[in-house]
């Protein structure tokens, strides 16, 4: 083998180890974005700090994080609701479909407490107001009032509270530390709520109508229970991917500064 051949394996070699070194340094030492404001774990106000650092990321929730794959929390999906109450002579059943939920990234921090050392959070969240729209397939049996039909429903659910738990697992990746959350435990609790179905009866029953959906009204629980458990989910499930987008991707120790 001649030299000039030895010459040239010997810099192509150096040429992949200097690669390999270059891209070592690109994942060691990835930039946190700006949005993203980092706590020190030893803050005394560490929980306060969160907090902050939250709701500073709170308005990229609306328009989403492409380049943490995080979508836009708004409008927020609902899946297919089923309500079945009620003996015959006061019987409804309903499907709602397409449900389609606006307001989640209005949400605003009441309380948290915090356990870093078992990453255990608990926090209490308020969401002024959550506008809901939607189509329903309904089949009403009320003394005297017989009604079989289809339309657009809309509602608002005001003021209501949501807590949740948020537990995660340390896990081991590339020689570094990271935390993986499992489902965020939430349960939304008082407030009001307001329903609202149209299309009741065509244009020729106006009047029955509104004495429907004024019976609607009055019976909203019957609904609103209903659906709460599939807005608790959804919610969980959109806040869990989120959180796991960030704290997956950076390292705690690039999350919680020593």
């Amino acid at each position: 083998m001649s030299c000039s051949v030895v010459l040239l394996d010997m810099t192509a070699v150096n040429v992949m180890f200097l690669l390999q070194i270059v891209l070592l340094i690109s994942v060691t030492t990835a930039e946190i974005p700006s949005y993203i404001k980092v706590c020190r774990r030893n803050d005394p106000n560490l929980a306060q700090c969160i907090i902050n650092s939250i709701e500073y990321l709170r308005p990229k929730l609306k328009e989403g994080i492409p380049e943490l794959n995080v979508p836009s929390i708004e409008p927020l999906p609902l899946n297919e609701i089923k309500l079945r109450s009620g003996p015959n002579q006061a019987r409804i059943n309903a499907n709602i479909t397409n449900l389609l939920v606006h307001g989640p990234s209005d949400f605003k921090i009441i309380d948290l407490k915090t356990d870093l050392q078992k990453t255990r959070f608990v926090a209490q969240f308020t969401i002024p107001n959550l506008h809901f729209e939607g189509d329903y397939d309904i089949d009403m049996n009320i003394l005297f009032l017989k009604y079989q039909g289809k339309g657009p429903i809309r509602g608002n659910f005001t003021n209501y509270v949501f807590n949740c738990i948020f537990k995660g697992d340390k896990i081991q990746r590339d020689n570094d530390t990271y935390i993986q959350f499992r489902k965020f435990s939430l349960k939304l609790f008082t407030g009001k709520s307001y329903l609202y179905l149209g299309n009741l009866f065509g244009n020729n029953g106006a009047v029955l109508s509104e004495a429907t959906n004024a019976f609607i009204r009055e019976n909203t629980d019957l609904f609103i229970e209903e659906i709460k458990p599939v807005l608790e989910d959804s919610l969980s499930n959109k806040f869990t991917n989120i959180a796991n987008s960030i704290t997956t991707k950076f390292s705690y120790d690039d999350l919680f500064l020593q």
